[in-house]
């Protein structure tokens, strides 16, 4: 019977220990996991509801959503991709739903319900799980891994696994397999910024605003909901610019311009649309752009050194341009990052040209294979960093199973 490590029981790897038991009853599966609980990640994930997948079943469209690996994924999603991870859950009695954005999450909006799904697995396919065991080294030795831990314990497997997430010690285990790490960089954040037109509005939202963000280096463009916070930005867009702009924002210690077009319209259009306010006897206060909250507005005017009583009609030339060069692009310091919630990703990890994507194997030791987020991928918000887990896992799983 061949004996086969698992290092991590996050997302990835209990995916893939539940897949290689399951493609071969032959094989002993353990799981070794550095901290107390397993799953921890799919626990927190969508605010405790777990955000399993995005409902786009075509793969050639799902890649765009990662910033680092979107070229590497096409093999992997032609194996597995997200109608596959829906089917799998569908199969144990775990149904979907699609929410408007895309997002897919259990029909109970329980992350406890992907979680008993795992476990029941595990323990129907008889794979040990041991957690508080901090893997602190390995070595390949002829045809074995050996596998020892901070408190002394020593395993043997034919077959090896590396899926610690974007946990260090993971990052190091790769290093002593002979990997190399590319740079790391945290993902999904949300921005800091101080100023007064931000000031005591938490929690106003925008239904879709352009965003551009102005790094040294490159600029970066999104579209999407936008939410007000105590520290500064948040929401889709905001999360979706940091993913793409993760090393750059890095190197700028985080401090870079954000420009905002509040309307996400082209300037000719918003003209037309002020400029039917400017015939009206209403007060600036009183008529304004459906799309802007009237607490979010009387802000604004204010910051824009604009008197809210003027009525629209009486409004100066040069002001009412003012104001529309205001809302097309009003520009604002980004300060540094803050992180969001629980749902951290790091940007980097082991490279991508180390592995054989058809079977999530290394290239440079045999017997050894990745998957998740220990790999230099990464995804934007929405569920797809757990399907390049889920995929991942189900193919180092297959492949493990079916060792030489």
């Amino acid at each position: 019977m061949k004996k086969i490590i698992v290092i991590g029981a996050g997302a990835a790897g209990v995916f893939a220990a539940i897949r290689c038991a399951e493609a071969n009853p032959k094989t002993k599966v353990t799981i070794l996991e550095s901290g107390n609980k397993v799953l921890r990640k799919v626990k927190i994930s969508g605010g405790g509801r777990c955000n399993v997948t995005h409902h786009q079943f075509m793969s050639a469209e799902f890649v765009k959503n990662y910033p680092r690996g979107s070229r590497e994924l096409q093999s992997p999603f032609t194996q597995f991709q997200a109608e596959d991870t829906v089917k799998w859950f569908a199969d144990r009695g775990v149904k979907m739903k699609a929410e408007e954005d895309g997002r897919m999450f259990p029909v109970t909006d329980s992350s406890q319900t992907i979680i008993n799904c795992f476990l029941n697995e595990v323990k129907k396919l008889n794979i040990q799980i041991i957690t508080g065991k901090k893997v602190t080294s390995v070595k390949k030795e002829g045809n074995q891994f050996s596998i020892w831990t901070e408190q002394k314990d020593q395993f043997k497997a034919e077959g090896l696994m590396l899926a610690t997430g974007s946990m260090p010690e993971g990052y190091k285990l790769a290093k002593q397999l002979g990997h190399s790490i590319t740079p790391l960089a945290p993902s999904l954040f949300t921005f800091k910024i101080n100023s007064r037109l931000l000031k005591d509005l938490a929690g106003i939202s925008f239904p879709e605003v352009e965003l551009t963000l102005k790094t040294s280096k490159k600029t970066f463009q999104q579209v999407g909901p936008l939410l007000i916070t105590h520290w500064g930005l948040s929401g889709p867009a905001v999360l979706k610019l940091s993913a793409w702009a993760a090393r750059e924002m890095k190197e700028d210690n985080y401090q870079s311009t954000l420009e905002i077009n509040w309307l996400n319209k082209k300037r000719a259009p918003l003209l037309e649309e002020l400029f039917k306010n400017k015939n009206s006897k209403s007060k600036l206060t009183n008529l304004y752009p459906q799309e802007l909250a009237g607490r979010f507005w009387e802000q604004f005017l204010k910051v824009n050194q604009l008197d809210a009583d003027t009525p629209w009609n009486q409004l100066p030339h040069k002001q009412y341009n003012q104001l529309a060069d205001a809302l097309y692009k009003t520009s604002l310091e980004v300060e540094g990052k803050s992180r969001f919630k629980e749902e951290f990703v790091e940007c980097g990890g082991v490279h991508l040209k180390e592995i054989d994507f058809k079977t999530m194997e290394s290239k440079l030791t045999p017997g050894l294979f990745f998957a998740g987020e220990l790999l230099d991928i990464d995804g934007i918000t929405g569920g797809f960093n757990f399907q390049n887990a889920w995929t991942g896992g189900w193919i180092a799983g297959t492949s493990l199973a079916h060792l030489p």
